[in-house]
């Protein structure tokens, strides 16, 4: 993966990323809290040697210097030593542990820097200033020599401890910001697996992936789509909009034999083929083409439902011979859309849309129209959505993010493969409304198959109706 797709894979899963971050940086507080306090108090110890050691003679005197760099660093060890440690305990009446007491000899310097750290800063302030002052008397005792009554070392606190008014452990601000850190790792390691693991399709470079091409439209969602399913309750509404681009990307698909009977279909139910259908039509329509809309869903018929239109006579009729044509095709809207509702269920809805009788009224609507939209079955639970879409010049596959799996939709296809039907393109439902250049993210909305909302704007005309006569009709617009 590029940077670019891991940027748009932590797009997608910025909630992981900031769940995970919360987690790591509440741990780290918690941690933090739980705590014990401590704190630092520290004192500076100059070495030096007597003025009687260092005599006039410039010899002397180097002899000296040198003393004291020899002798420094085992006076580190010496001030943690249990004679020295027990002496201040006593002296001062507090328990002194050598953990508690670290000690520094700064490069080219005479001095001793000791620190003391206790969980009460007033107790560190007073170790430190009791090996302060009892340090030096014993330095004296080890270095007086035999024939001497004074040490030719001069050790002299320089510098007091003072009572700290902070702790120094825990670190809170390093503490919380290592837990943000670890949290944000765990949080983009978890959003690159996640969607790793994803079977579902997500974004448009999913769909590129399965068909070859980006999808013909992105539908977004709207949170008034299962009361308003239709886009002409809101023809300045972002879903129009999509299916407006959805009606020009496929006057494009094939600008020498454009599409004239499109079957609609999905893989699976519930991925909103029947609303797809039906907004294409109408959008299809209102863009000026003369168009019908076929409920071709005749085990779970959407159609009449979404329009308003009651499914007491249609397609099945016609095909048993009971009506003709003209008796069940209804007008829905301003004079733009015809629509040929389902007709009662039949027991053999395959053996029907698979007929001969079937090819026939397709080509005969396609002779009195400009396009004809048939909203057919899902692809995997049944074959009539195959028989329809070899019977059309093409069939535009609707795919439902985090829904439609890939292998489901990589089955469709195949299913459509194998009977020589042409894939017209693809339609991605439940798209977020966020959009990014010409596009949006790679969501879509639909509320599939059976579902039985019903809200509408248009005005319901009964049969009978004139089937129009194509030749003076105007041709579509984008």
């Amino acid at each position: 993966m590029t940077i670019v797709q891991y940027l748009h894979v932590l797009r997608r899963q910025w909630y992981v990323v900031l769940l995970l971050a919360l987690v790591g940086l509440g741990a780290a507080f918690v941690y933090t809290d739980r705590q014990v306090r401590t704190y630092s108090a520290s004192t500076q110890l100059f070495i030096g040697i007597t003025e009687q050691a260092q005599g006039s003679d410039l010899s002397q005197m180097s002899q000296g210097s040198s003393l004291i760099q020899q002798r420094i660093k085992s006076y580190a060890d010496v001030v943690t030593s249990p004679a020295v440690l027990s002496t201040v305990s006593e002296g001062y009446g507090v328990p002194v542990s050598a953990g508690q007491i670290s000690v520094s000899t700064p490069a080219d310097t005479v001095l001793l820097e000791i620190t003391v750290t206790d969980t009460s800063p007033q107790r560190a302030a007073l170790i430190a200033n009791g090996i302060a002052d009892k340090f030096p008397s014993y330095v004296a005792q080890l270095e007086r020599l035999p024939q001497q009554r004074t040490s030719p070392v001069r050790v002299s606190p320089i510098q007091q401890a003072e009572v700290p008014g902070s702790p120094v452990s825990p670190r809170v601000p390093l503490n919380l910001a290592l837990g943000l850190l670890v949290g944000l790792g765990l949080g983009i390691g978890a959003a690159v697996l996640r969607d790793a693991l994803n079977t579902t399709v997500g974004t448009v470079s999913d769909i590129e992936k399965l068909t070859g091409a980006i999808p013909l439209g992105v539908v977004p969602f709207d949170a008034q789509t299962s009361k308003q399913p239709l886009v002409d309750s809101d023809e300045h509404g972002a879903r129009a909009e999509a299916f407006r681009t959805l009606r020009t990307n496929l006057q494009f698909a094939d600008v020498d034999s454009p599409p004239r009977v499109i079957v609609v279909t999905s893989p699976l139910p519930n991925e909103g083929k029947s609303t797809s259908a039906c907004n294409l039509a109408l959008t299809l329509a209102l863009g000026g083409a003369r168009v019908v809309l076929v409920d071709g869903d005749l085990r779970k018929p959407a159609v009449g439902r979404y329009l308003g239109i009651s499914s007491g006579a249609g397609l099945t009729t016609v095909l048993a011979g009971r009506h003709e044509l003209r008796e069940v095709v209804t007008v829905y809207g301003r004079d733009t859309l015809a629509v040929l509702p389902s007709g009662p269920t039949p027991p053999n809805p395959s053996e029907l849309l698979g007929s001969q009788q079937m090819a026939d009224l397709l080509t005969t609507l396609a002779d009195h129209y400009d396009v004809v939209v048939v909203d057919a079955p899902p692809l995997l639970p049944v074959t009539d959505a195959a028989v329809l879409a070899a019977a059309a010049d093409g069939a535009v596959l609707v795919l439902r993010h985090g829904s439609t799996r890939k292998e489901d939709a990589g089955r469709a296809l195949q299913a459509l493969s194998a009977v020589n039907a042409k894939l017209l393109g693809t339609v991605l439902n439940f798209a977020p409304k966020r959009k990014r250049g010409n596009g949006y993210d790679g969501y879509g909305y639909g509320y599939g198959y059976g579902n039985t909302a019903k809200t509408s704007t248009g005005a319901v005309r009964p049969a009978s109706v004139t089937l129009p006569d194509r030749e003076n009709s105007p041709a579509p617009t984008a």
